[in-house]
């Protein structure tokens, strides 16, 4: 299954929101996307209207079979969070997805129709509630955060920011990279998220702090799933 976060982490279910639904399903449990688990996420743009009905009924032709006369008739909810954009100020993020987003699993079979096997996946259906937890400790594995070009990024003691490069990640600044003002003349920090375009991160990107990272080695004849390089990171938003 495509999930960026390992075993260890320590939270409260106080801090874990149960509102909204990830806008983006991964296409099967391997997808590693932006339906993944471990994924960074902001509310969509009007998907924090608490004015509509908390649930509504959409037709999801992929579902099921299509016959005349008919409707493949879906409960969704209408709050949504999408994968929190480059450079995304902390105060934009909402926290990070506890579970996968999925309709299948890694045969291509309807997890509609087997509520054990989606459980086992630690995912929940598309258009159903994902939770998101706004602060606490998290394990990462790679998928979840950028490297530098000196390597892993999340070096402990530094600031985590979502990533310049890509939605719904994180990277690693010092505290002292981040941008300062002397006058009217900023200091940039050298992250280049486009072609000549550099991310100026200052203290309001700060979404937590890294304090640690590690590798993870497979040991016997089986490949251990959870196998690479790892960051733990203390979110704090």
């Amino acid at each position: 299954m495509a999930n960026r976060l390992l075993p260890f982490r320590q939270y409260d279910e106080n801090d874990v929101i149960n509102l909204f639904a990830n806008d983006v399903a991964d296409a099967k449990s391997t997808t590693n996307g932006n339906g993944s688990a471990g994924v960074f996420v902001s509310i969509k743009s009007g998907g924090g209207n608490f004015s509509k009905d908390p649930i509504t009924y959409v037709d999801r032709t992929e579902l099921g079979a299509s016959y005349d006369h008919t409707k493949n008739q879906y409960p969704e909810v209408q709050l949504k969070v999408t994968a929190a954009s480059v450079g995304a100020l902390a105060g934009e993020v909402i926290g990070v997805t506890l579970k996968q987003t999925l309709e299948q699993d890694e045969n291509g079979e309807k997890l509609l129709y087997n509520p054990v096997k989606k459980d086992e996946l630690q995912a929940v259906l598309s258009g159903q509630a994902c939770p998101v937890a706004t602060r606490g400790i998290f394990t990462l594995t790679t998928d979840a955060f950028d490297s530098s070009s000196a390597g892993n990024s999340c070096v402990p003691g530094y600031a985590a920011v979502i990533s310049p490069e890509n939605a719904g990640k994180v990277s690693g600044v010092a505290w002292s990279s981040l941008v300062t003002y002397s006058g009217t003349s900023p200091r940039y920090l050298d992250f280049n998220a486009a072609a000549g375009a550099f991310v100026r991160y200052t203290a309001s990107h700060v979404v937590g702090t890294w304090i640690g990272t590690g590798t993870r080695t497979s040991v016997g004849p089986a490949t251990d799933v959870a196998a690479g390089a790892y960051s733990v990171l203390k979110l704090n938003l």
